[in-house]
């Protein structure tokens, strides 16, 4: 049976670069705008205490998110993707698993994202796992929707 597998990789990688592509090209389509990359860079993620993941599925990509610093005890979680044809297989859990242990690894207390309307798939899968709704914390934009996530220990599974 094949097995998914997220690791850290670095964002400038060939697969890393068509993953957020592929996402951005997504969501512009989705939202009607010319930039679907929702303030993204990859220096977001070449800094200390921050990732970006992939996730393959015998060794193919499949999936990415990033983890990106907010302050000293939280961290932001960006760019999460799953191609169409591996969505509802557990890509998209896998990477946030990866994730929340890397940042319990870099020593956060709490993970926030955002989402948009138009992604209830998405909005979800957050509450499955644990992500409780608050208020937006970056853009103006009043349709979106933010969550956060406490860290704890007993919680992440590696």
């Amino acid at each position: 049976m094949a097995r998914i597998v997220a690791a850290a990789e670095d964002v400038r990688y060939a697969d890393s670069v068509e993953l957020i592509k592929e996402l951005s090209a997504e969501l512009a389509a989705l939202y009607q705008v010319e930039d679907g990359g929702a303030g993204f860079h990859p220096e977001d993620v070449e800094q200390p205490r921050a990732a970006f993941v992939v996730a393959r599925l015998n060794g193919y990509p499949v999936g990415c998110g990033a983890l990106r610093p907010l302050d000293v005890s939280t961290a932001e979680v960006k760019r999460m993707y799953t191609r169409s044809d591996y969505r509802r297989q557990g890509v998209a859990q896998a990477i946030l698993a990866e994730i929340e242990r890397l940042a319990l690894e870099f020593g956060y207390a709490s993970l926030k994202l955002q989402t948009g309307p138009l992604q209830p798939e998405a909005v979800k899968l957050y509450e499955r796992v644990g992500y409780y709704p608050i208020a937006r914390f970056d853009g103006d934009w009043e349709l979106v929707h933010a969550f956060q996530k406490d860290l704890t220990a007993a919680e992440i599974k590696g």
